[in-house]
């Protein structure tokens, strides 16, 4: 009798153990389930008195504590990269600038010989301004993708700039623009961003463009939609590729990458929550952007 009272006390001491370790493993794997999904410095607790769980949970804190000075390492060296690269861009660009200028004014009082290898040298120099621009745009995407600046402005207004800016290059190669951009529609978002969305696609079209080019902005009940259109002096065969930052449309290294530049916008639009859609038909290109909740006000008519 004496036994059995025994062993059924002693079942008792130990279903009461085991529900303590279970009560404290469930609290602990709340805490990391939490710890894991959230941005959190937070550590694992337990009120046990029981030393495996309190060595239990030491371990798991120790880890916890590894992989939060691992994160602000990681953060560290990215800030620093994010800054050597700005830094680099910046040293290159300068004398690149200047590099240009003399070249161009040199290329204007020259004949013969002399006048096809300062061309040569000044297709150089901007094929290398050309990709140094993307590399700017892939620090400045790196360095958004976090933080971004987000303002009211008027979206409207920033387009008309950009386009005013590419007006000398764009009637030099005598492309006919057809503008539609719909007044007033101000929008809380990154205008940096868009500022270099619409540099590169227009840039892409003062590229490829022959005779005519189309811009239309508008707000569809919220919906921002955005619409580049030119024609190309080429078929276009496969329009699939064209988002392929290593994509071509000929093996020709001075032909540039087309789908650099379409990459690096696609990169900007989705950073700032929009899609990008490509559209060809024969010598017909045309990129589509929308943009949702930028809380926008919408605009009554187009000029």
């Amino acid at each position: 009798m004496n036994i059995v009272i025994f062993l059924t006390i002693s079942c008792l001491i130990l279903i009461s153990i085991l529900g303590l370790i279970l009560h404290d493993i469930s609290r602990i794997t709340k805490d990391l389930n939490y710890i894991n999904e959230n941005d959190t410095n937070g550590k694992v607790t337990t009120s046990t008195t029981l030393l495996v769980i309190k060595k239990l949970a030491q371990a798991c804190n120790f880890n916890l504590e590894k992989k939060q000075q691992l994160k602000e390492n990681q953060e560290i060296q990215n800030k620093q990269f994010n800054q050597m690269l700005t830094n680099l861009t910046h040293d290159i660009k300068t004398p690149l600038t200047v590099s240009i200028g003399y070249v161009q004014l040199l290329n204007q009082n020259s004949t013969g010989k002399n006048q096809q290898d300062l061309t040569r040298v000044q297709d150089n120099l901007n094929s290398v301004n050309y990709y140094l621009h993307y590399l700017m745009d892939f620090n400045l995407i790196r360095e958004k993708s976090k933080n971004l600046n987000i303002t009211q402005f008027n979206l409207s207004d920033v387009l008309q700039r950009e386009l005013f800016n590419y007006y000398d290059q764009l009637n030099a190669k005598k492309i006919n623009a057809q503008i539609e951009i719909a007044p007033k529609i101000i929008v809380n978002s990154d205008e940096m961003l868009f500022k270099r969305i619409f540099q590169n696609l227009l840039g892409n079209i003062l590229k490829y463009a022959t005779t005519d080019m189309r811009v239309m902005l508008n707000n569809d009940g919220g919906i921002i939609k955005l619409s580049f259109e030119n024609q190309t002096a080429e078929k276009i065969n496969d329009g699939t590729q064209l988002l392929n930052r290593f994509y071509t449309a000929d093996n020709s290294r001075t032909n540039r990458s087309i789908g650099l530049g379409l990459s690096i916008v696609q990169s900007l639009v989705t950073t700032l929550g929009g899609k990008i859609k490509l559209e060809t038909n024969h010598n017909k290109f045309v990129v589509k952007l929308t943009f949702k909740h930028l809380q926008t006000k919408k605009a009554s008519t187009i000029v």
